[in-house]
C-alpha cells in the first residue's frame, strides 16, 4: 500500500482549547489507483494532505497512523520524513504559481531539486526536465525551459508543476485541488495526463477535489470529507447511486443542471 492512513486525529494547540480538525481518518492508495478525497472548502482535504505529509510543524498534534510506501510518519524522525518526501511522494498544488519561483527560470527551478537533493549532474537533469515537459503536453520545451512563470499561461504551468512532481519517480502523487483553477479544456487535458501517467507509470493517486462528479467520473473510489470526518466511501459501481448521507447526498444535488425541454 503506497498511503495508508488509519484513524488520523489532528489537532492545533492554543488558547485554551486543542482546535480537533481532523477527526479518525482512513484511507488508502495502492499502486494504480485513483482514489478522490471530496469535500467543501474548510472541510480539511489539503489538511489531510499536509498532515500526511509530516508538513506541520509543533503546533500540531497527530495521532493515529500514516504509512507511506510501507514506512511510519507518525512519530518519524525529519530526516526519514525528508527522504520519503524527495523520493516517494509528490505534491502537486492548487496554485502552479505559487510553487515556482518568479524570478527564476523554469528550467532551473526544475532542475535544482534533482541536482541538489538527487545528486543528478545538470546535463542529466535538463535532458529528464525537457522530456517530462514533452511528456505533459507542453509545446516548444527548450523555449519553456528558459522563461519565467509569468510568461506561461496557468494551463501551461500546471503542466510544469506536474512535469516537476513526476522528476524523481515517485511513486505516490497527491494532487490538491489541481484541476479546480482551470478552464473546462484544460482541466480535461490534465485529467488526461494524471490518467496517463496512473496507467503506464502504475502510480497511486489521491486527488483531492471540491467537485464531486469530476471526482466520480475519474475516480475508483471516492472519501467523501466533512469537517474533519470521513462520512461516507462510495466504490464502484454505482457510485452516486449508492451515496447514502446526507452531506453526500447535498453534495451531489447541488450541481447545476439543464432543463430538460418537453419535446413538442
Amino acid at each position: 500500500m503506497l498511503l495508508d492512513i488509519n484513524e488520523l486525529h489532528l489537532s492545533f494547540v492554543g488558547g485554551d482549547e486543542p482546535a480537533h480538525i481532523l477527526k479518525g481518518i482512513d484511507l488508502h492508495v495502492a499502486a494504480g489507483e485513483l482514489v478522490g478525497l471530496v469535500g467543501e472548502s474548510g472541510s480539511g482535504k489539503s489538511t489531510s494532505v499536509r498532515a500526511a505529509l509530516r508538513l506541520y510543524g509543533d503546533e500540531a498534534e497527530i495521532t493515529g497512523s500514516i504509512r507511506v510506501d510501507g514506512t511510519e510518519m507518525v512519530g518519524a524522525d525529519a530526516a526519514t520524513c525528508r527522504r520519503l518526501r524527495a523520493e516517494s511522494v509528490a505534491l502537486v498544488q492548487q496554485d502552479p504559481r505559487a510553487a515556482l519561483n518568479p524570478v527564476r527560470r523554469i528550467g532551473d527551478s526544475l532542475a535544482e531539486r534533482l541536482v541538489r537533493v538527487h545528486g543528478k549532474r545538470r546535463r542529466d537533469a535538463d535532458e529528464r526536465i525537457l522530456a517530462l515537459l514533452t511528456e505533459v503536453g507542453l509545446t516548444q520545451p527548450e523555449r519553456r525551459m528558459r522563461q519565467y512563470p509569468h510568461e506561461l499561461s496557468g494551463g501551461m504551468l500546471q503542466r510544469v508543476v506536474i512535469a516537476a512532481a513526476l522528476s524523481t519517480d515517485p511513486k505516490l502523487v497527491l494532487a490538491d485541488e489541481a484541476t479546480s483553477a482551470l478552464d473546462v479544456t484544460t482541466q480535461a487535458e490534465i485529467i488526461a495526463i494524471f490518467q496517463r501517467q496512473i496507467r503506464e507509470r502504475g502510480l497511486g493517486m489521491l486527488f483531492i477535489t471540491h467537485d464531486l462528479h469530476l471526482a466520480g467520473a475519474i475516480c475508483d473510489r471516492i472519501h467523501v470529507l466533512q469537517q474533519g470526518e470521513i462520512v461516507e466511501t462510495l466504490g464502484r459501481p454505482g457510485l452516486f447511486a449508492e451515496a447514502r448521507h446526507p452531506y453526500t447526498r447535498s453534495l451531489i444535488e447541488s450541481a447545476p443542471a439543464l432543463e430538460r425541454r418537453a419535446q413538442s
